[in-house]
């Protein structure tokens, strides 16, 4: 039995009492009539009580054509504040009386509490209970009608249907580029990334540009691999990566300015993993034989990243390379290069690099060592 507040005096509790909806509106309608013949003489303070209620009944049918049992139908009152509410029953139906005379914004919700519909203006007057069913089908149908039937709407619908062509066919040439990379056919796979490239829009274009880039890079196509970076670069310039790559492909060229300026814009762009982009200098610096300038590139990622091991591996090789001999033969390294060791060693003592930075670490020590013990011989 649906329940309905108690606001229709009378009528209202008798519906409670176990009235169906049909004999609860057959029972209103006697009951005003016999109300007419026994209170006549009261019907100026009876009249207000009876005149100014109503109710709302219907049924909500979802888009299946199923009923939707146990769905909240929500009633607010606009005119004045009130608020109220009931549920459908086993067949979707639902009936409401003793409501105030007004309109009403009516809101359907499903039993989980999310929203399926609303009508808004709904008049109720005195009288049999206004009819307020929803059937979702038919209001869905009209409402894809009204809006095909707008030349904007269609417009809009044809360029979404271009638009999601175009997605479909991104996607699938990105995935075979995925797919050949994977199996290290790189110039295959740049070759499907630079056909998805040609369809791709905004944020798409710059993955599948990257991708592309990558994949002239594996296969030691370079120039391509550039002009790639370089477009995608232009439609992102701030992605710190992008710049990094587009260094490392440069380093591998022997264009050493140009992988400069890449790595360093990336650090300005990107503070927080700027160590990676200086120990990528370094790399560089060191591999041209320009020892000064990678041992302070190295410097810079060590500061930025005291836990970056490989950097001071690196750091200390490049120090390595400037230092001097003594004329009795002895190596006398730059400052900074046994602390290097030692913290790589610290950091990764079971390192790829581990075995060497233990060597070197124990010839520049057994130097020192030796040369205080004659210090202390002389003395003697």
């Amino acid at each position: 039995m649906l329940a309905a507040k108690e606001q229709g005096g009378l009528m209202t509790r008798w519906y409670k009492r176990g009235f169906g909806a049909a004999e609860s509106l057959r029972w209103m309608r006697r009951s005003s009539l016999l109300g007419l013949f026994v209170t006549l003489g009261s019907l100026v303070v009876v009249a207000p009580v009876f005149a100014q209620t109503g109710g709302l009944t219907g049924k909500v049918t979802l888009q299946d054509g199923s009923p939707c049992v146990k769905c909240t139908v929500q009633i607010d009152r606009q005119e004045i504040k009130g608020n109220y509410h009931v549920q459908t029953n086993k067949k979707g139906e639902f009936v409401y009386v003793g409501l105030p005379i007004g309109n009403y914004k009516i809101t359907f919700l499903d039993p989980n509490g999310r929203q399926l519909f609303n009508f808004g203006g709904k008049h109720v007057g005195m009288g049999d209970p206004t009819d307020a069913s929803l059937d979702m089908a038919k209001e869905m149908a009209t409402a894809k009608k009204e809006q095909q039937a707008s030349p904007e709407a269609q417009k809009q619908l044809q360029e979404e249907a271009k638009e999601q062509k175009q997605f479909a066919g991104l996607k699938q040439l990105f995935d075979q580029g995925n797919a050949l990379y994977d199996q290290k056919q790189y110039e295959q796979a740049a070759a499907a990334f630079e056909q998805a490239a040609a369809v791709a829009k905004d944020k798409n274009l710059i993955a599948v540009l990257s991708r592309e880039a990558d994949s002239y890079h594996k296969a030691r196509m370079n120039d391509k691999a550039v002009e790639a970076y370089q477009r995608a670069i232009a439609a992102a310039p701030s992605d710190p990566n992008l710049h990094n790559n587009l260094g490392s492909v440069y380093a591998e060229m022997g264009k050493v300015p140009e992988a400069q300026q890449e790595f360093q814009k990336s650090a300005e762009l990107d503070p927080a993993n700027a160590s990676r982009a200086y120990f990528n200098l370094g790399v560089v610096m060191y591999n041209k034989g320009k020892m000064d300038e990678a041992a302070d590139a190295l410097k810079k990622s060590v500061g930025l990243d005291p836990k970056y091991a490989d950097a001071y591996f690196l750091e200390a090789q490049a120090l390595m390379g400037k230092a001097s001999m003594t004329p009795n033969g002895k190596v006398v390294a730059a400052p900074g290069t046994v602390e290097a060791l030692q913290n790589y060693l610290k950091l990764d003592p079971n390192g790829k690099y581990a075995t060497t930075a233990q060597a070197m670490l124990q010839t520049l020590q057994g130097q020192v060592e030796t040369e205080v013990k004659v210090k202390k011989k002389k003395k003697e």
